[in-house]
């Protein structure tokens, strides 16, 4: 009588945990690409920044208008620097947005914020103030992909909802 075999192995992985991986090592591998193109220039005396990628903008739907630029629409006009709560989550929000882009990458994205009607001037310019005080460790600076413009969208609406 032939006894059963049993496998003890580990289950194979799927093909979206192997997905993941690779989109993994290959982000891993474009910022020491980045590091290295940054040390070389260093060496070279010049000075060079990564390559942005403006995130995608979304067309409106047909049954609303476009608002006008002198018109448009702002989601957060102003900041009440009183409210503790709404300090904590911009403080956050900025310390995110560095993390993502690195000191130089910051003007860069807030002023796309404004452009898009985000932000108010008021807004971008007390995001700016608050950046040169911060100080965020970024190892490899890169872009920022649709999900994080997603998440600072997320962040837009905490600092509406605190002030409330």
């Amino acid at each position: 009588m032939d006894l059963p075999r049993f496998s003890f192995s580990p289950p194979k992985p799927r093909s979206e945990d192997r997905l993941e991986e690779v989109l993994r090592r290959l982000e891993a591998i474009e910022r020491e690409l980045l590091l290295l193109k940054r040390r070389v220039a260093k060496l070279e005396g010049k000075e060079v920044f990564p390559q942005r990628v403006e995130p995608p903008r979304i067309a409106p739907p047909k049954d609303r208008p476009v608002p006008a630029a002198a018109g448009q629409v702002v989601l957060l006009e102003r900041i009440d620097v009183g409210n503790v709560r709404v300090i904590e989550t911009l403080l956050d929000w900025v310390q995110f947005i560095m993390s993502k882009v690195g000191p130089e990458g910051f003007p860069e994205i807030v002023e796309y914020y404004r452009e898009i009607g985000w932000i108010s001037d008021e807004v971008a310019d007390l995001l700016l103030r608050y950046a040169q005080g911060l100080r965020v460790d970024v190892e490899y600076p890169g872009y920022m992909l649709p999900e994080d413009h997603a998440k600072s969208l997320d962040y837009i609406s905490r600092i509406k909802e605190a002030m409330r």
